[in-house]
């Protein structure tokens, strides 16, 4: 008797786990998306690297007027802000290492450019986030080169000195701010003025920490930040934000985010911040959700990449699950920001091998799962991109149009993206097939439907569905949608256990079978559907 009940429960769960489709005929039933009333309820971002995405001058470099050319561009598409990543005077080409903090680099072009973008921004519904290195500044910022001058400067207490021979002493009686541990790598000499010194800089010697503790230094970033909180941004991204402090997990690290973030309030009560905090770990990421609003979520984009690449999809919504879960742990009022690839990673079709249909899926991942969802530019044409050999490699120029492209950039001889590698936006938008077409797709889903934008989500057991599938439910008040992928190397079938409105989404002729009151999801490999309930 035991063995038939075994038996029995075994034949129960391979049928829950396969769920071999009943015979269908007629073919798919016809898709019926809603029609887009204009509003932007999706709140899609997108990452623009200035120096790469658009020239109007000529001179190869991108600068703050091909970005107002191109806001018509991103709005068509369907986003609701953009981040700029630094646009301030700096010695080097990405700008992570700041000169000044009220001023536009000019090789991006003046204040009066800045300016006639935030207008045009304006008028098209598109916020702006500016991104705010504030761990460090530049080494030819004349803040540092006043400071290293004298240990009587003003500016002495901006940065973080110490004695040349006793470092490490320093560091242990506790006479160097915010560093709680020597690493010899992180101290570099002073190149002139107090040469018996060393300073403080985690990322190099051309980027030394501020003191977090100096309220000189804390009153001159929060006079700059009021200064483009008037200019009409929406407020920033937030450069390394887990290293304000030495020690990461720090409360020391908390209070600081907590204290910016309030005092920003005071001055926008609607400030808008997000923190980067470059860990895959997810309770790493969610410990600063008690300091900031919003942080980009990093771990959801490695866990998607290893579905992707392993063809197994069903663990990934209880991933993000878990994710969500850790972040209101700390802050019941957290933001969720997911991402695929970013400027400080291998791009996306890089990472998935070169493979349009898994980048494709990833597409229709991001833009249906919960939370406020970046792009970085060129991913929707499939830019690529690794950063062996240099970070350069993940911020080429874009592809605009193929041949007499005007406003393609020159400043760097592309190693990745080259139209023999990668077909130019002016094409793909001339293509439904193309992976353009997917994220305008999916973009405008997202726009349409308030479940998709700001809806819970509900999934099914893993052990309860195929491994290739991925499935969940996103659910605003009455308004129920079912997003289903297949990320196997086959066809795959799942059978629905309710009454289907109809489908409003495929990819890869993914497909709505219906046959008598039974509904069944037939998808090719590397396929979504996406349904109303």
């Amino acid at each position: 008797m035991k063995k038939l009940l075994l038996f029995v429960f075994v034949v129960a769960l391979w049928s829950c786990k396969e769920d071999p489709s009943p015979d269908t005929s007629g073919g798919g039933l016809p898709l019926a998306q809603a029609e887009w009333d204009g509003v932007k309820r999706g709140d899609v971002y997108y990452e623009i690297f200035v120096r790469s995405f658009a020239d109007t001058d000529g001179d190869g470099i991108g600068d703050l007027r091909g970005v107002t050319a191109k806001l018509d561009y991103l709005h068509e598409l369907g986003v609701s802000g953009i981040w700029l990543m630094p646009i301030h005077p700096s010695p080097s080409y990405h700008g992570y290492d700041v000169d000044n903090y009220k001023a536009i680099h000019p090789q991006y072009g003046t204040i009066s450019d800045f300016d006639a973008m935030m207008a045009k921004a304006n008028q098209l519904g598109i916020k702006v986030v500016l991104d705010f290195v504030i761990n460090h500044t530049s080494k030819t910022h004349p803040w540092f080169t006043q400071a290293c001058s004298s240990v009587n400067s003003t500016y002495r207490n901006f940065f973080l000195f110490a004695p040349a021979n006793s470092v490490q002493a320093d560091i242990a009686a506790g006479r160097v701010p915010s560093v709680s541990g020597y690493d010899s790598g992180n101290w570099h000499n002073v190149e002139s003025g107090t040469t018996n010194y060393k300073y403080y800089g985690i990322f190099s010697s051309w980027m030394p920490d501020i003191n977090p503790e100096c309220p000189a230094v804390m009153d001159s970033i929060y006079n700059a930040a009021k200064f483009w909180l008037d200019k009409g941004v929406a407020g920033f991204r937030l450069d390394a934000a887990k290293h304000i402090y030495h020690a990461e997990r720090s409360q020391q690290n908390i209070d600081f985010w907590r204290a910016f973030h309030s005092k920003l309030k005071t001055y926008k009560p609607d400030v808008y911040l997000v923190g980067e905090v470059l860990d895959g770990n997810k309770d790493n990421v969610a410990y600063f959700y008690q300091g900031l609003p919003a942080l980009f979520n990093f771990p959801n984009w490695y866990n998607l990449e290893w579905a992707l690449s392993n063809n197994t999809g069903c663990y990934y919504p209880r991933d993000v699950d878990d994710c969500l879960k850790a972040f209101a742990s700390y802050n019941p009022n957290y933001l969720n920001v997911p991402k695929l690839s970013n400027h400080d990673e291998d791009r996306t079709m890089s990472k998935l091998g070169d493979d349009v249909a898994k980048a494709k899926v990833a597409a229709a991942v991001l833009l249906t799962m919960t939370g406020q969802p970046y792009i970085y530019y060129g991913e929707e044409i499939g830019m690529r991109g690794m950063k062996t050999g240099g970070d350069e490699n993940v911020r080429e120029p874009f592809l605009w149009a193929s041949g007499n492209d005007p406003y393609r950039t020159t400043w760097r001889t592309p190693q990745y993206n080259t139209e023999s590698s990668v077909l130019p936006l002016a094409r793909q938008q001339a293509d439904e097939t193309s992976l353009y077409s997917v994220y305008a797709q999916f973009i405008r889903l997202r726009n349409t439907y308030p479940a998709l934008a700001k809806g819970d989500i509900t999934y099914p057991d893993p052990a309860n569905i195929p491994d290739e599938l991925m499935i969940y439910t996103r659910q605003k008040d009455n308004q129920r949608i079912m997003v289903v992928h297949n990320l196997g190397t086959t066809t795959r079938t799942y059978r629905l256990t309710e009454t289907v409105k109809q489908p409003v989404a495929s990819l890869n002729k993914a497909a709505l079978l219906q046959s008598g009151k039974v509904f069944v999801a037939q998808l090719p490999q590397m396929s979504s559907l996406v349904l109303e309930y």
